[in-house]
């Protein structure tokens, strides 16, 4: 989950919001249809991630028809099998009991979205089968994506037409969307104005930090295809506040591999001669002069920007004496980090998922979420050794139980 929340904080309002939304809705109503789904809140995407999810378990009913005994490849059985399908999906009926915790879910991840985009990608890309963004998952993508819908037709325009990307390409292509069009990202005011309508919203507690069918026939399409193409959402997306292309400076910013973790690739401060991330430096029209300074560990220009070397080069001793690291890269593996995941590169998680988990991504998956939620180093450490050493018999000797715990040290440094 992204770094930016207090999660526990973030799982109350988003239960308390679906919990208000549905015991207003379901007071009058004892199923809710496809149709009214798309209504049910003011923001169009807290509606589309719901539908997204219905989508999801829509194609999942249908794979379970597909029996050993049966010949489901003939033509007029995948005909039947789609129009049988076609006509259960214009028949949406959700109990409150199965839409209230889809509806919190589709909460959280639209306050992702909005607070936190870059997250909200990465995760996205990260997550797809086999480590790459397929054409039609990049349709998909953009399908249900209404805020900041701008990066996912970005990324289907990179695709140039091709059929697949891998994951890493996709990532570096997102780092280049960020960089370059950052300033079309939404602000989040309007949305935590409409949300507190329904439950106020603590941005204080919220957050770590202050956030910056024809003619009545059997139908011809489902009504994942016919419905939101022709809805139109109560907030659409690109909607931006008119001076927010004033509100951050354009800067060049090579994108770095996909293993570095997103949030060292930030940009750095426009006018900061530390940051080599800069191709062309803003000029002040005055210079005040600055009082000497110290020597510091030496900083190639040539370096990539994601690496601040004055500020996270230097440790302190035990003997509060100054301790340079060796090189650029040992200070870059000492540097702290927000987020284990996304400190995760690719190759890694390959091979934490085979060799520390059987092949279970999900099992990886929630390891991680519930590492990155603990208090400190030692929890963590504990959670490793007592928990999932024992469960999946880990040889604590082995090079990616080391790599883990490093990434841990690095995490609550």
């Amino acid at each position: 989950m992204s770094n930016k929340f207090h999660q526990s904080a973030l799982t109350d309002y988003t239960r308390s919001y679906a919990r208000r939304v549905c015991a207003d809705f379901f007071s009058n109503h004892t199923f809710i249809s496809g149709k009214q789904i798309l209504n049910l809140t003011p923001i169009g995407q807290i509606n589309m991630f719901i539908v997204s999810n219905l989508f999801d378990k829509w194609k999942a009913d249908a794979e379970k028809f597909r029996s050993p005994y049966f010949d489901f490849t003939q033509p007029e059985v995948e005909e039947a099998m789609r129009s049988f399908m076609n006509v259960v999906s214009q028949h949406i009926a959700v109990r409150r009991e199965y839409l209230e915790p889809m509806l919190a879910d589709a909460l959280r991840r639209t306050l992702t979205l909005i607070f936190d985009p870059r997250y909200y990608f990465d995760e996205l890309l990260r997550n797809q089968p086999d480590f790459t963004l397929t054409a039609d998952a990049a349709k998909q993508i953009v399908r249900y994506t209404q805020i900041n819908k701008f990066v996912a037709i970005s990324l289907v325009e990179r695709m140039n037409g091709k059929q697949f990307m891998y994951v890493n390409q996709a990532l570096n292509c997102l780092d280049e969307i960020m960089s370059q069009k950052g300033h079309e990202l939404e602000r989040y005011e309007r949305y935590v104005a409409i949300l507190s309508e329904k439950v106020p919203m603590d941005i204080n507690a919220l957050f770590r930090t202050s956030p910056d069918v024809i003619n009545g026939g059997v139908p011809t399409r489902s009504f994942f295809d016919t419905e939101l193409d022709t809805t139109t959402s109560a907030i659409g997306a690109g909607v931006l506040l008119s001076n927010a292309q004033n509100d951050v400076p354009k800067a060049s910013i090579q994108p770095s591999s996909a293993g570095t973790d997103r949030n060292e690739r930030e940009p750095k401060p426009y006018n900061n001669p530390e940051s080599p991330g800069l191709t062309t430096p803003v000029e002040d029209p005055i210079k005040v002069a600055e009082p000497p300074r110290a020597p510091m560990a030496s900083s190639p220009l040539n370096q990539a920007p994601t690496y601040q070397a004055p500020r996270m080069s230097l440790q302190l001793t035990p003997q509060n004496q100054i301790e340079e690291p060796t090189s650029v890269a040992e200070a870059f593996h000492r540097a702290p980090i927000e987020s284990i995941g996304k400190s995760i590169s690719l190759n890694q998680k390959f091979r934490f998922i085979n060799q520390l988990f059987s092949g279970i991504s999900t099992s990886y998956a929630q390891a991680i979420e519930e590492l990155d939620q603990m208090e400190n180093y030692g929890q963590a450490l504990d959670l490793i050794s007592y928990r999932y050493a024992s469960q999946y018999l880990w040889d604590m000797s082995s090079d990616e139980v080391s790599e883990l715990v490093e990434i841990l040290k690095r995490r609550f440094a």
